[in-house]
């Protein structure tokens, strides 16, 4: 059983991961993407979304399992600003972003004992956002 603290730790990772820049450009697409490569790109970006959003779906069906509440982040505002701005700015923003994930990500998983399941899940989480990171620094 997850001890309340656990389960906190999760709660602030789904909150993290469900507000993030990468989930924004998956709901809300007003950059362009033309031609072939552009359409690649954007393809490929929501290949990085659906990923997370595998992690959010993780995350957020074992913690309803524990517990009575399970919370969701807000997008910051600030995001509203990026709106139409060309597929390079876009990439250079997603790829900063998807770094602190990761950096936070990796601090949060030492804080949970090895062989809990709260860490095998924030593990598992961890994978699926440096996979990501990885994929948004390919092109």
């Amino acid at each position: 059983m997850a001890l309340s603290t656990d389960l906190e730790i999760l709660n602030r990772v789904l909150r993290e991961l469900s507000s993030c820049f990468l989930q924004y450009a998956g709901e809300c697409w007003p950059w362009t993407s033309a031609g072939a490569e552009g359409a690649k790109l954007r393809d490929s970006v929501m290949q990085c979304v659906e990923r997370q959003r595998q992690s959010i779906g993780l995350v957020a069906e074992f913690l309803a399992t524990q517990q009575d509440r399970v919370e969701y982040g807000k997008f910051p505002a600030e995001f509203t600003d990026l709106h139409y701005v060309s597929m390079t700015f876009l990439l250079k923003r997603l790829v900063e972003s998807q770094k602190k994930l990761v950096e936070s990500i990796d601090r949060t998983v030492t804080l949970l004992p090895a062989g809990d399941e709260c860490r095998e899940i924030l593990e598992a989480v961890q994978n699926n956002e440096r996979a990501n990171l990885a994929a948004l620094q390919a092109p």
